[in-house]
């Protein structure tokens, strides 16, 4: 005997064991076998409150819910792994746009490295123009005065 359940929305999951196993429960009882497919397979957003069942139907939700699941099981492990992948990826994003966010700039040349004006001046000859400026900086900046290296 074959229980067909109808919808148009899903395709029937009940595999023959399960099948075999419910009408050996009901002794030939279609219409409860039938009845007890139903409840057990019904759509998830029916809420089937599993207190309100019987032994024999609460068996026959088991055994649909765990075949169900078994079925769904390699589509969710990949969507699981292709989250998973998804996340550390992110996660590597963000470590890098975090590392990238907060790294430091150059230091800045410190100022003794650099060639002053003067320095420059003199070394295109023009040792008049340097000593003007050299003259200029002591007279803005006194407090500096006499410290050239």
């Amino acid at each position: 005997m074959t229980l067909e359940r109808p919808t148009t929305t899903r395709p029937d999951v009940i595999q023959p064991e399960t099948r075999a196993a419910v009408d050996e429960l009901y002794a030939g009882d279609t219409v409860a076998a039938f009845r007890a497919i139903d409840a057990a397979t019904a759509d998830p957003t029916e809420h089937v409150r599993e207190w309100e069942l019987t032994d024999e139907q609460r068996q026959v939700w088991e055994a649909g819910y765990m075949v169900g699941f078994q079925m769904a099981a390699p589509e969710l492990k990949a969507e699981v792994l292709e989250l998973r992948a998804r996340l550390e990826q992110a996660e590597h994003d963000a470590d890098r746009y975090y590392a990238e966010m907060c790294r430091r700039p150059a230091p800045a040349e410190p100022a003794a490295s650099r060639e002053t004006f003067a320095e420059i001046s003199r070394a295109r000859g023009e040792h008049d123009r340097a000593a003007r400026h050299e003259a200029t900086m002591d007279r803005m900046f006194p407090q500096y005065a006499g410290a050239r290296a």
